[in-house]
């Protein structure tokens, strides 16, 4: 502020020193030619006026002033005196005063006016720049459009995002930057914009680029009149390239989990926060349950297993007010028509903006089908395990005098050396070490009749399946042990050829037991014909190359028909006339409860073999599988 008031001071300063000098010029000059008053004045008038140019009121003033006193004392008689006696000579004073004083200050208005409209002209034209500056690089395309369709302008970014230059596009028609099929669409748009002058007129539309790429635009359009009364048409192009390709991944997401939700055999539904369905899908009329009928109730509401299964309802309720997500929830209700049903259901909690608990979303599934599969499998397991229980105690029945023989031995040996020990008691002088050799035979001996009695009790009772870590060869040998008698009674003789180091096996020992017992049997019956060589049973066990455990059962019977060897796993079929045809199958049952297989391979009419094998598992916990069974043929093969 100082400074200006220093830079105007100096200012009127110059403009004073300078117009004094020039006033003194002109007064020295007219003095000298004797020039009159009025002429004079009119000279000063003119030097003022050219002083007052320079902007300064004061000067001008200042320097009329002084015009006023060298007029009348140097040009108005009396000469060389202020005084001023003639009456003409203070009019032409006073105009010359007043004319100096409204010529300078109608000058410095002038000047000020100039000097705005300069500032104002300048601000315009910076204004200007600025908003060209923000027209040619905001990240909008703006184009200019006359009435027939011509650019008349188009700001740098907009023409770069279409590929091309300012120069390219204006004075060409804006159609060019549409598809064929789309320019009747922005003709329509113009014309609405041209009929509502004033009013906007929003669409989107694609546009090609110049290599002919595709971008998706919003445009904003205005019609306007220019001051010329020319109409144009402003419009403001947006990219939404990227919104589109999303709204349209968006629309055929949406569409994929539609056809999902459509074709599913599931149904989605809704609770309130109260739990009660607000929505469901139509797919529970599958089910046999309108959707309607639904609305307004609690799962429990309709459910008939709450009384039935109280806990897992309580910890189902307890997690739905825990708002807490849940899984894999079956219950049963049942349809239209009272037939039960099972229902397998999952949800999500979901809340709104504020955290604020709406409700449940999820789906179900009727599993109907699965849970009475499930009953009729076990219901068909508990019948195998029945009949395979029967089947034991029959073949039991069968193994009588077998089972007697294996008691009496050890009964016998019992009482023998409880007579040896009673004779070595009983003598002068007792033998004490030979009375407990005696005692500890007798009590070998009752371990034996007791361990004979454990396995056919074992037999014989009805239990579950147990399946534990087992040396298959300790299995084969105790099931042996309960058919020695049979073997020796038909005259059979048997080798077994059992490897050791065998891995364990996890399986059930009595069910095991029972297929190695079976087969024994009914290898003894297929041989009791044979009266031209030798009656021989081996078995084998060892560890193939694939890791797994073989087990096989060879005797050389008569053998069986090619036909007859097809069905020798069905349940009834039996080539022997006191046969039930249950054994076979029995045991195919069990192996395949096991995760294997049981099959037969026929060569001839002599010789068979059994195989088994069993797979040894990945880690200590063993587990059991029986894969297919092979017979070999020729009696060679037990040598």
């Amino acid at each position: 502020m100082k400074r200006n008031q220093t830079t105007n001071f100096w200012k009127l300063a110059a403009q004073l020193f300078l117009g004094s000098i020039a006033l003194a010029l002109v007064t020295l000059v007219f003095f000298w030619l004797h020039v009159d008053l009025a002429s004079t004045a009119f000279a000063y008038l003119i030097v003022i006026v050219l002083f007052s140019l320079m902007g300064s009121f004061t000067a001008s003033a200042l320097l009329a002033i002084i015009s006023v006193a060298g007029l009348a004392y140097f040009f108005a008689p009396p000469i060389f005196d202020f005084r001023i006696d003639n009456a003409q000579h203070i009019v032409v004073v006073v105009g010359f005063l007043l004319t100096s004083l409204i010529v300078t200050r109608l000058i410095r208005s002038t000047r000020k006016e100039k000097e705005a409209a300069l500032q104002a002209f300048d601000a315009l034209r910076e204004s200007e720049q600025q908003w060209r500056e923000v027209f040619e690089h905001n990240p909008v395309m703006y184009f200019m459009i006359d009435d027939a369709g011509t650019v008349l302008s188009v700001n740098a970014f907009g023409a770069a995002q279409l590929g091309y230059t300012t120069t390219d596009l204006v004075g060409q028609s804006v159609l060019n930057v549409f598809f064929e099929q789309d320019r009747e669409v922005v003709r329509k748009n113009m014309a609405a914009c041209l009929e509502n002058i004033g009013h906007s007129q929003t669409w989107e539309i694609r546009k090609v680029r110049k290599d002919g790429t595709v971008i998706w635009v919003r445009e904003n359009a205005k019609a306007v009149r220019r001051a010329n009364d020319q109409l144009i048409v402003l419009v403001a192009c947006e990219d939404i390239t990227e919104h589109m390709r999303n709204g349209i991944f968006l629309r055929e997401s949406e569409q994929r989990f539609r056809d999902y939700a459509e074709t599913a055999s599931d149904w989605l539904w809704e609770t309130a926060p109260d739990h009660r369905f607000t929505s469901l899908s139509e797919h529970l009329n599958v089910v046999g349950v309108m959707p309607s009928s639904l609305i307004g109730q609690a799962r429990w509401d309709y459910a008939t297993d709450v009384e039935s299964e109280p806990e897992k309802w309580r910890l189902h309720r307890a997690m739905l007010d825990a708002h807490r997500p849940f899984r894999d929830f079956v219950y049963s209700t049942v349809n239209g028509i009272g037939s039960p049903i099972y229902i397998r259901t999952s949800g999500k909690p979901f809340f709104d903006a504020n955290g604020n608990f709406l409700g449940y979303r999820g789906t179900s599934t009727d599993i109907s089908a699965t849970i009475r599969a499930d009953h009729a499998e076990k219901a068909l397991r508990k019948a195998q395990a029945e009949l395979a229980h029967v089947t034991r105690v029959t073949t039991l029945g069968e193994m009588t005098a077998s089972i007697s023989h294996e008691v009496n031995q050890p009964l016998a040996a019992v009482v023998a050396n409880a007579e040896a020990c009673l004779r070595w008691l009983d003598r002068g002088t007792p033998d004490l070490d030979a009375a407990r050799r005696s005692v500890g035979w007798v009590i070998d001996e009752g371990n034996r009749a007791s361990e004979v009695i454990r396995r056919v009790r074992a037999l014989a009772n009805k239990t579950d399946i147990k399946k534990v870590p087992l040396d298959i060869n300790h299995v084969v040998k105790e099931a042996i042990a309960l058919v020695q008698r049979e073997m020796d009674s038909h005259q059979v003789s048997l080798r077994m050829e059992l490897a050791s180091a065998l891995p364990v096996v996890l399986a059930d020992r009595v069910q095991l037991q029972q297929v190695v017992i079976n087969l024994v049997i009914n290898g003894i019956e297929a041989m009791q014909p044979v009266t031209d060589r030798p009656r021989k049973l081996v078995i084998r066990s060892r560890q193939d190359e694939t890791r797994q455990v073989l087990v096989s059962v060879t005797d050389c019977g008569v053998g069986i028909s090619a036909e007859s060897a097809d069905r020798l796993f069905n349940a009834f079929f039996t080539t022997k006339s006191s046969g039930m045809g249950m054994g076979l199958s029995i045991c195919r049952s069990i192996v395949e409860a096991h995760g294997g297989r049981l099959s037969a391979i026929f060569f001839n009419r002599w010789a068979w073999r059994l195989r088994c094998s069993v797979r040894r598992p990945k880690c200590c916990r063993a587990s059991f599988q029986m894969l297919p069974a092979a017979w070999f043929s020729t009696s060679d093969c037990l040598d």
